[in-house]
């Protein structure tokens, strides 16, 4: 990154991904298929303030890593459909058709498809909306059906029912290695008590879960564990505050799509030992601009994909939230040798 560099403008992040479209949402690395984040970190260093130079290292290694998307693709197919739709009706109408489905699976790709869909709303990019919602549509998982409208659950709380879930026997899970996120929350399922633990008596109240509480409880595992999955969980609750108002849902259609979302943040927080939160971390201590402005050098330089989208979203939820937890999430400034 040049020194006293100027921020990128949006006309050089478009430049950047368009370039991106050539790839598929996700590649091959280590008999397993990731996700192409290249999108997503594109359009985190310009809201983080990096200059134009900091996008050429992740179009680098991009076209060192992952796989172009070719026009035989399901992807592309779905993505030229949908880009074509966005030309004739428009963003809005668009995200209205396609969102009630896709947000019953939150889950998708350990919540990628939510997350990048979010970020090229962010970037404004209508090909790379249209890119984002083929990506999700063609990957979909689901953890189970769609979620009954009833009231459900029993705890008034997030905070309380993790805390009694932490002592069920029965929910006791081993993280593993060489596995998916999404492999392990599927393993989450089958787990005594999950069902209770989504919509029965072991459960938070449809009233307790909001997209604020599960962003509290996302933020105060991280602060906690620090784990890769738990920085999901957060990277996806910012996502769903952003995405979830454009699908215009009634009162039933939320509470079905949050119950939903709870089913599949169980399903992660169980696969990395359910980690006491720390609500206190959440809202102690202060934050301002000076700390994201102090580490944008180190993360303008860094290979570390997730390090960069974590960087923004913390930055974006505590502008929107105000809690100084979020400056928790970021690395250490670099220091002169």
């Amino acid at each position: 990154m040049t020194a006293g560099a100027m921020p990128m403008g949006r006309a050089e992040l478009h430049g950047a991904l368009d370039a991106s479209l050539a790839y598929a949402a996700t590649y091959p690395a280590g008999g397993m298929r990731l996700s192409n984040h290249l999108p997503m970190v594109l359009t985190a260093l310009w809201h983080l303030g990096a200059p134009a130079d900091a996008l050429h290292a992740p179009l680098r290694r991009a076209e060192e890593r992952l796989e172009r998307l070719t026009p035989d693709r399901s992807e592309a197919r779905v993505a030229s459909e949908l880009s074509a739709r966005i030309s004739r009706s428009g963003v809005p109408d668009v995200l209205m058709e396609e969102l009630p489905e896709l947000l019953l699976a939150a889950e998708t790709a350990a919540f990628h498809g939510l997350i990048r869909l979010a970020y090229a709303l962010a970037a404004d990019h209508q090909r790379e909306i249209a890119q984002a919602l083929a990506a999700w549509r063609t990957t979909l998982v689901r953890l189970g059906p769609p979620m009954d409208a009833r009231p459900a659950g029993n705890h008034p709380s997030i905070a309380s029912a993790l805390g009694a879930l932490r002592q069920r026997p029965g929910l006791a899970f081993g993280p593993r290695s060489g596995t998916t996120i999404t492999a392990d929350m599927q393993a989450c399922v089958a787990l005594p008590g999950f069902d209770a633990a989504v919509a029965g008596a072991d459960a938070p109240t449809d009233t307790a879960l909001t997209p604020d509480a599960l962003a509290e409880a996302s933020l105060a595992v991280y602060l906690a564990s620090r784990d890769f999955t738990a920085l999901h969980l957060v990277t996806a609750c910012h996502a769903w505050r952003q995405v979830e108002p454009l699908a215009h849902f009634d009162a039933d259609r939320a509470r079905i799509a949050r119950r939903g979302l709870w089913r599949a943040w169980l399903a992660a927080w169980l696969s990395i030992g359910r980690p006491k939160p720390d609500f206190d971390a959440v809202h102690a201590g202060g934050a301002t601009e000076i700390l994201w402005e102090a580490a944008l050098p180190g993360l303008a330089a860094s290979p570390d994909e997730h390090r960069i989208k974590l960087a923004w979203t913390a930055l974006d939820e505590w502008r929107h939230r105000g809690w100084p937890g979020y400056a928790g999430a970021l690395p250490a400034p670099r220091t002169q040798p």
